[in-house]
C-alpha cells in the first residue's frame, strides 16, 4: 500500500478527527485545496457580479469558462467538451434526458431494481405523463457480471425505447459490465443512458469507447469537486434532441450551451472542477485505484468473519464494497437507518446501509484517506453492537 495514503493525508480534508468515514460514495468530501479554489472564484464573483456572469458564464458565440470546464472534463473521460453539459447532479442530467426522449403509450423504459431511488421515481413520473411503462429487471444478490448481462438482454423487446443502466450501482456497489450491455441495447434499437453517478474518479472512464447515447456522472463524489457539480454527456446524434430540464434564455442555442445558464446560480462548483482534476491527478490515479481496491478486498475478508456475504465477486467492486449482513428475519426499511445511526452514535463510524430483497446491506467506501485500521474499527463495532435482526 502506498505510504502516502490513509491517515497520513487525511489532514487534506476537514473531516472530524474523532470519526471514521467509510461513506465517501454518498456525498463525497471536498479537500481544502479545491474548496480554496472555489472560494477564490466566489470572491471574484461577488467583487463584480455583472462582469462575472456576463463575461464568464452566460453563453455566447465565443466560449465562456463553463465550456473550458467541459473541455477539461472531456479530456479526463475521453470525450469532446462540445458533447458535455454541466448539471447540478446526475439526477438533474437524468431528468433532462427523460424529458427529451419522446414516449407514447406502449413504450417502455428499462431499469434494474439496483437503480437509484430518485431515478426510479423520475421514470415513474415520466411514464405517468406519457403513457409509457417502466420495465424493472430484477437482478438478485449475490450476482455475477454474466447474470446481469443475461437478465437485461432477456428482458429486451422492441417496445423498450430507453434503458437507464447504472455503471456502479448505488445500493449494491456493483460495477456493471456496461461495455457488454450497451451493444445489446443498441442492437435492440434502444437508446441508452448510463447512470455513472459514482463513476468519475472511482474507475477509469472512456465514454467514447463505451458509446452510450447519454452518460451522467457526479464530479462531487470520487473526483473531489465541490458539491453540486456534475455533467451530462450526449452523443452527437442525440445532442440535438437533448433539452435542459429548465427552459431559460438560451435554449435556442441547443446542447450543450442551453444548459450553461439557467438563471443566477452559483457556478463556482463547476469552475472549480479543473482544480479537483489537478488534485486527483496529483495523487496518481492508478495508485489511488489500486489502493482502494486493496482496502475493499481486505474489507471483504474481514466481513466474512461476521458471516456477511458480498453482493458480487470482488472483481465487480471498485472503491466501494457491499455486504449482506446475516439476519434471523427479513430486513425492514427502518433497519438501514438504525444501523447507520448506531454506528455513528456509539463509535463515530459513518457508513451507508440499504435494504434490498429483504436483505440488510452495508456499503463501504474506501477512499485514500482511509486505511486498514478504519476497517478493523468497523468490524469490531459491528461485532459488539450487532445490527437489527441479527
Amino acid at each position: 500500500m502506498a505510504p502516502s495514503f490513509g491517515r497520513a493525508i487525511r489532514s487534506l480534508w476537514g473531516l472530524k478527527e474523532d470519526a471514521t468515514f467509510l461513506n465517501h460514495g454518498s456525498f463525497g468530501a471536498c479537500p481544502f485545496e479545491v474548496l480554496a479554489a472555489q472560494e477564490r472564484l466566489r470572491r471574484e464573483m461577488e467583487s463584480q457580479p455583472d462582469l462575472f456572469f456576463r463575461e464568464r458564464i452566460i453563453p455566447r458565440e465565443k466560449d465562456t469558462e463553463l465550456r473550458a470546464v467541459a473541455a477539461a472534463l472531456g479530456a479526463f473521460v475521453h470525450a469532446k467538451g462540445d458533447n458535455i453539459a454541466v448539471t447540478e447532479s446526475a439526477s438533474a442530467g437524468t431528468q433532462a434526458v427523460l424529458r427529451s426522449v419522446k414516449l407514447k403509450p406502449g413504450d417502455r423504459i428499462l431499469v434494474t431494481h439496483h437503480g437509484y431511488n430518485a431515478v426510479r421515481l423520475m421514470v415513474e413520473a415520466r411514464c405517468a405523463e406519457t403513457g409509457a411503462t417502466p420495465l424493472v429487471v430484477h437482478i438478485p444478490v449475490p450476482t455475477t457480471a454474466a447474470e446481469v448481462v443475461t437478465r437485461i438482454t432477456a428482458a429486451l423487446t422492441p417496445d423498450v425505447k430507453l434503458a437507464i443502466i447504472d455503471h456502479i450501482t448505488s445500493p449494491t456497489a456493483l460495477v456493471l459490465p456496461v461495455e457488454r450491455i450497451i451493444p445489446a441495447l443498441r442492437k435492440n434499437g434502444t437508446r441508452v443512458l448510463i447512470d455513472g453517478a459514482h463513476s468519475i474518479g472511482q474507475i477509469p472512464l472512456d465514454i467514447t469507447a463505451l458509446q452510450p447515447d447519454w452518460y451522467v456522472t457526479n464530479a462531487h463524489k470520487w473526483l473531489f469537486a465541490p458539491k453540486g457539480s456534475a455533467f451530462l454527456y450526449a452523443a452527437p446524434d442525440v445532442a440535438p434532441l437533448t433539452q435542459p430540464h429548465i427552459v431559460s434564455h438560451f435554449v435556442e442555442m441547443g446542447f450543450p450551451k442551453s444548459f450553461d445558464y439557467m438563471g443566477t446560480r452559483d457556478n463556482t462548483a463547476w469552475l472549480a472542477i479543473p482544480a479537483a482534476i489537478k488534485f486527483f491527478q496529483g495523487l496518481g490515479p492508478d495508485a489511488v485505484w489500486a489502493y482502494q481496491r486493496t482496502l475493499i478486498a481486505a474489507c471483504r475478508d474481514a466481513m466474512r468473519g461476521l458471516g456477511a456475504e458480498s453482493t458480487g465477486p470482488v472483481e465487480m467492486f471498485a472503491a466501494m464494497g457491499c455486504f449482506m449482513l446475516p439476519q434471523r428475519r427479513a430486513a425492514e426499511v427502518d433497519d438501514r437507518f438504525i444501523l447507520m445511526r448506531d454506528l455513528w452514535d456509539h463509535d463515530r463510524i459513518q457508513t451507508a446501509a440499504n435494504v434490498l430483497d429483504g436483505k440488510l446491506l452495508l456499503r463501504i467506501s474506501a477512499q485514500v484517506y482511509n486505511d486498514a485500521n478504519d476497517i478493523k474499527r468497523l468490524v469490531t463495532a459491528l461485532d459488539r453492537l450487532g445490527w437489527p435482526g441479527r
